[in-house]
C-alpha cells in the first residue's frame, strides 16, 4: 500500500470539503501504523486508513492496488509519468474508478503488496513544501494565526518574536518560511516524514531532525536488522544462488548487483533517470517524496505524491540544484537527492569498515600437531568461512557497532537466501513477471 504522508499548510491546491482543517494535515495509509489505524482485510494483504480521514483512501478493486481520493493535478502528473522514463520509479496509475457514492479517485499500484512486514519510510524531498503560488496568496491579506502562533511555540517556545509573543499570533507567510527552517528540508533538501518498522512501531516526530548526525541515526535505526537493505557485498563471487552478475559500473565491478547496496544503487538510477526525464525538465515538483520499503529479502524505493507538483510556464527553465528564490521557482530536488546518496554512502563506508573488523582472521596459533582435528582442518578467515547467513549476521553487527548497540541475536531458521527472482533494486513488476511465468 501506498504511504504517503502530506505536511503543509492549510492551503491545498487540491483542498476539498473532506479535508480538516490543520495546519499540519497528515494523512497516513501504512500497514500497521499504530496507534492510529484501522485494519480492513481485503484479498491476501490488509490496508489501512488513518482514522479521522476516512475517505481518503481505499482498497482497490484489483489485488495489488489502493485508491486515492482525486486531485486533478495529481491525475495530470501521473498521466504524463506513465509515458515517461520515470514509470518504472512511480506507482503504476491505472485510471479513475467511481466509488459507489459517486466520489472519484485514482487507482494507484499498491507498491507494498510484494512485500512482507516491511520497513517503509517517507522522505519529503525539495528545500521546500509550498508553492511560490502559495506564499504568494498567503502574502495578499496576511494576518495573525493563534493556531499556527500555537503550533510554532509547541516546538520551540523561542521561535516567535517578542512582538509575536504579546500578539500572541503569526501570520502565515511566517509560518511557512520558518516551519521549512526547522528541519533538515532547507539544509539538506529532503526530511523525513516517518518511519514504521517491520515489527509495527512507528515514529513520525522528526519536525526537528535537522543535522546530517541526526538523519544518519534515524536512518542506521530504519536498516538495523536489514543489512542488505542498504549493503550486502558479496565476499565471493557468485556464492549465492542467483543468474544475475551483471556489473553496470564500475561502483559495481566483481559484485552481484542481486546483493549490491539497494538502496545506493536505485537512488543513483533514479538520480540519472531524472536528469534525462521530460517530465522532470517541465515540472516543479514540490512536496513530492521518495518512499523506502525493504523486508528480509527485497528494498526498493520510488517516487510518489505529485498533488502540488506543477507544469513550469512555457520557456521557463529550472535545474532543480540552485539555490531557490522567490521567482525562480527552483525546488531543490536533485539537492535532496545527492545528499541522500551522500548520506547513504558515508553509511555504507562505516558499516563496511566495522565488519571488516569483526570479519578479522580467526587466528590459529593455538594449533598444535596434538591436535588432529585442527591440523586436517585449518581454520579458514572468516571472511572465508562465513557462509550466506553468516555474511548478513557480519554486517548486522557492523550497524550494531556504528550504532554503539549490542548485535541482534541470530534468528533460527531466518537466514536470509536470495534466488533469480531477486533484483538488484527491489523492481516488483519484474519479480512478479517472473513468478508468474513460473
Amino acid at each position: 500500500m501506498c504511504f504517503e504522508v502530506i505536511l503543509e499548510p492549510t492551503f491545498n491546491l487540491c483542498q476539498r470539503s473532506w479535508y480538516a482543517p490543520s495546519g499540519w494535515r497528515k494523512i497516513r495509509n501504512i500497514v500497521q501504523w499504530t496507534p492510529f489505524f484501522q485494519t480492513y482485510k481485503k484479498q491476501r494483504y490488509p490496508w489501512v486508513q488513518l482514522a479521522g480521514h476516512q475517505g481518503n483512501f481505499k482498497a482497490g478493486p484489483e489485488q495489488g492496488t489502493v485508491l486515492k481520493k482525486l486531485c486533478p493535478k495529481e491525475e495530470d502528473c501521473f498521466q504524463v509519468l506513465m509515458k515517461d522514463v520515470l514509470r518504472p520509479y512511480v506507482p503504476e496509475y491505472k485510471g479513475q474508478v467511481t466509488s459507489e457514492d459517486g466520489e472519484l479517485y485514482l487507482q494507484l499500484q499498491d507498491l507494498l503488496s510484494d512485500f512482507y512486514q516491511p520497513c517503509v519510510m517517507d522522505c519529503k524531498i525539495g528545500v521546500r513544501t509550498y508553492l511560490e503560488e502559495e506564499l504568494s496568496k498567503a502574502k495578499e491579506k496576511p494576518k495573525l494565526r493563534k493556531d499556527m502562533y500555537e503550533k510554532m511555540i509547541q516546538i520551540d517556545p523561542n521561535a516567535p518574536s517578542d512582538e509575536e509573543h504579546r500578539a500572541k499570533g503569526v501570520t502565515k507567510p511566517r509560518y511557512m518560511v520558518w516551519r521549512e527552517t526547522i528541519s533538515s528540508t532547507a539544509t539538506l533538501g529532503f526530511r523525513i516524514e516517518g518511519i514504521k518498522k517491520s515489527d509495527g512501531t512507528s515514529s513520525k516526530d522528526f519536525k526537528t531532525t535537522k543535522s546530517r548526525e541526526q538523519i544518519k541515526k534515524a536512518f542506521y535505526e530504519f536498516i538495523e536488522g536489514f543489512p542488505h537493505a542498504l549493503t550486502l557485498l558479496m565476499r565471493n563471487a557468485g556464492r549465492i544462488g542467483t543468474t544475475s552478475a551483471i556489473s553496470t559500473t564500475s561502483m559495481t565491478s566483481g559484485i552481484d548487483l542481486s546483493t549490491s547496496p539497494r538502496y545506493l544503487q536505485r537512488l543513483r538510477v533514479i538520480r540519472a533517470t531524472l536528469e534525462c526525464s521530460d517530465f522532470f525538465r517541465s515540472h516543479e515538483v514540490i512536496g513530492s517524496s521518495l518512499l523506502f520499503v525493504h523486508d528480509r529479502k527485497h528494498a526498493s524505493a520510488w517516487l510518489i505524491d505529485f498533488a502540488k507538483t506543477v507544469q513550469l510556464p512555457e520557456n521557463h527553465q529550472i535545474n532543480h540544484f540552485t539555490t531557490w528564490k522567490v521567482g525562480n521557482r527552483e525546488d531543490g530536488y536533485l539537492i535532496g537527492i545527492n545528499n541522500l546518496i551522500d548520506i547513504f554512502d558515508e553509511m555504507d563506508a562505516e558499516i563496511m569498515a566495522a565488519s571488516t573488523v569483526s570479519d578479522s582472521p580467526v587466528s590459529t596459533a593455538n594449533t598444535s600437531s596434538g591436535s588432529s582435528s585442527a591440523s586436517m582442518s585449518p581454520k579458514r578467515p572468516a571472511c572465508e568461512a562465513h557462509e550466506e547467513a553468516g555474511d548478513q549476521e557480519t554486517v548486522k553487527s557492523g550497524i550494531s557497532d556504528v550504532l554503539n548497540i549490542a548485535p541482534p541475536e541470530p534468528s533460527e531458521g531466518r537466514a536470509i537466501s536470495y534466488s533469480d527472482e531477486d533484483t538488484g533494486c527491489g523492481d516488483h513488476k519484474i519479480l512478479k513477471e517472473r513468478k508468474e511465468q513460473n
